[in-house]
């Protein structure tokens, strides 16, 4: 859905008045191309009256051409306790130009904005959707609101929702500040920079863009919010409700944070009495972290909390304890509280979490989080602890908040430190078979395979969140062998700081080989098989991005028929480049083939010139993985 949130507007326009020609014909041959949509035109201001209120004018239109442009047709507002929506109009128009259909704010529906069970929420949304069914069509847009939670500031971006397959004819952006407040912007890949200018007492700044053509997606590539121009904005100093901060350095950013959430850590004297009795047998505040986390998984529940100032305030410690839940900085602070009870030290830390989401604009202090976790400092021995969940193992964050820059929340406010990454060796796959093969090219298996790091992340999931026969039915499908059929299966646990998960498999596979005549012709990397190459494509433009540090190790043994003898056994390939390694090998012990396959990638980004090399590694890694292993009949 189309979300316009904090892009920002105040230009004096009239809310019932489109002035444009929408005639979907006058559009150039040059921004169609590629295009699914189009940008007519898009003009954002938004007005800062002071540091605690500002409005936002938005006007717009977009042509859609094609199905996959119709997430523009959708307009959704949000708004909650601090944000009025305070007019809207949108109209429909035909690929002539020619008027469909209008709509006013009365016309639109209002919806909760609460996404489950586990989510406590006072944010609405409203939405109204003008489809047609003709491409292509326009949908042109004008809508106000008033915001009065300074703390957040519009992210402008050229191509609204950096979506591939749009296309821009015009984009403005302007923000105005009266005299005495400071705005705090940050341009990137902008083919011209801000235009300055003053007027009536008052600061104005103005970006625009033209004739952008469709951005096309490249395999590998670094997120579009990273590559395409957009500003980012922020105040100096803000109010929301009564509580007023400062804003131009990461030491601000966690000042206001921890000045919001003072003398929340107060614990009930009896909780307090029980902490300090279970750990007091324990010399090593490691020891009691992790008692006491192990206490926190077994007695409180995730539940997020977004009231008011409650996306960022946290409730009292006590109330938790009351309770038993709590968001994110609820069962930070109260773990937190926990640990000072017994005479050990933490800080809070910011950060934005999310497997996919990148890392935060180190260069530019300002609130871009959406979770905190806990730090234990010591050093190079310094833990950090995920409070929401009930199963993490200690002192192990996973792909949801790892190698990523954190605001740590001090005495003295805020300081930019970055969470562990996890090594090729944390992140291991190491697989033990024995493929007891027939002559007719059936086949027994018994597999041992032990996941650590992020690659036990996914499993770690299934044994946690599926029942057996949801557990069985998911790895049948993770299997790369079609004709594998689980017949037993066995997962297990170990909750260690690099916590594994061990996968205890015995298959019956009806085709783990061709046969021919008198020869089987076996594919001895039956289970971890690259399957693709990366597109090579003509001119590179951007980098490419490995995303995860891992290791795989293959060891799979083979017992061959008895009147079957070896004709031809693949050589041992080896192939080393800055991205990662391969090697493979087979060995002959009597009646047994054993074959030997460790592959290990280092994350990175890497330049485009290099992205050739990328692919050659790729090919030689997929041509020693079809590699056959030729047996005869004696």
């Amino acid at each position: 859905m189309m979300r316009f949130c904090l892009l920002g507007t105040l230009l004096t326009l009239s809310l019932t008045t489109f002035a444009q020609s929408y005639s979907s014909f006058s559009i150039p041959l040059a921004l169609r191309e590629n295009a699914h949509a189009v940008i007519r035109y898009q003009e954002t201001e938004f007005y800062v009256k002071d540091a605690g209120e500002a409005v936002t004018r938005i006007k717009g239109a977009v042509t859609i051409l094609d199905e996959k442009g119709e997430m523009y047709a959708t307009l959704v507002i949000p708004y909650n306790k601090f944000t009025k929506i305070n007019d809207f109009e949108a109209q429909l128009y035909d690929s002539k130009g020619d008027r469909v259909k209008r709509i006013k704010r009365s016309d639109m529906e209002s919806f909760t904005a609460n996404s489950g069970a586990n989510v406590i929420d006072d944010s609405y949304v409203k939405a109204a959707v003008l489809k047609h069914q003709y491409y292509p069509y326009t949908v042109a847009y004008a809508y106000e609101y008033t915001t009065r939670n300074m703390m957040f500031y519009p992210n402008w971006k050229a191509y609204p929702y950096n979506a591939a397959g749009t296309a821009v004819e015009k984009n403005t952006f302007r923000v105005s500040v009266p005299a005495g407040l400071e705005l705090r912007y940050h341009e990137q890949n902008l083919p011209s920079p801000v235009a300055k200018g003053q007027a009536g007492g008052r600061s104005t700044y103005t970006w625009e863009v033209k004739d952008l053509r469709p951005v096309q997606t490249e395999s590998y590539a670094p997120a579009l919010d990273l590559l395409l121009p957009r500003v980012l904005t922020g105040p100096a100093e803000f109010e929301v409700e009564k509580y007023k901060g400062k804003l131009s350095t990461w030491k601000d950013v966690g000042t206001f944070y921890r000045e919001l959430n003072q003398g929340r850590q107060a614990l009930p004297p009896a909780l307090v009495s029980t902490l300090q009795e279970q750990t007091r047998s324990l010399n090593s505040p490691v020891g009691k972290a992790q008692k006491l986390y192990e206490y926190l998984q077994a007695n409180t529940r995730y539940v997020s909390i977004q009231l008011g100032i409650g996306g960022w305030q946290s409730m009292r410690a006590e109330e938790v304890a009351v309770k038993g839940y709590g968001d994110c900085k609820a069962l930070t602070n109260y773990m937190g509280a926990m640990l000072q009870a017994v005479g050990v030290k933490s800080y809070p830390a910011l950060v934005r979490a999310g497997e996919d989401e990148d890392d935060i604009r180190t260069e530019f202090p300002s609130f871009q989080f959406n979770h905190v976790i806990l730090c234990l400092p010591a050093g190079q021995d310094t833990l950090w602890l995920e409070c929401t969940s009930q199963n993490n193992a200690f002192g192990y964050l996973g792909s949801f908040t790892s190698d990523r820059h954190v605001v740590l929340i001090t005495e003295d406010g805020g300081y930019l430190v970055k969470t562990p990454q996890y090594q090729p060796l944390d992140n291991l796959q190491h697989r033990q078979a024995l493929v007891k093969l027939a002559e007719n090219g059936e086949a027994t298996i018994q597999m041992k395979t032990k996941y650590t790091g992020l690659q036990q992340d996914e499993r770690a999931g299934v044994l946690h969140h599926l029942g057996a026969d949801d557990q069985k039915k998911w790895i049948q499908k993770s299997l790369s062998l079609p004709s594998a059929e689980v017949q037993q299966f066995v997962l297990k646990e170990n909750r260690d700081r690099i916590p594994s998960v061990e996968e205890s498999l015995s298959l019956f596979v009806r085709n783990a080989c061709n046969r021919s005549g008198t020869r089987i012709f076996l594919n001895p990397n039956l289970l971890n098989q690259a399957t693709s190459v990366p597109l090579a494509g003509s001119v590179r433009k951007n980098d490419f991005v490995l995303a995860q540090h891992y290791t795989d190790l293959d060891s799979i043994a083979f017992e061959i028929p008895a009147n079957y003898a070896i004709e031809h056994l693949p050589e041992a390939t080896k192939v080393l480049s800055r991205y990662g390694s391969y090697e493979a090998s087979v060995q002959v012990t009597g009646t047994t083939l054993t074959y030997v396959r460790r592959v290990v990638m280092h994350k990175g980004r890497y330049p485009a010139a290099e992205y050739p090399a990328w692919v050659e590694f790729n090919k030689k890694v997929l041509r020693a993985d079809k590699n056959q292993i030729v047996l005869v009949q004696k």
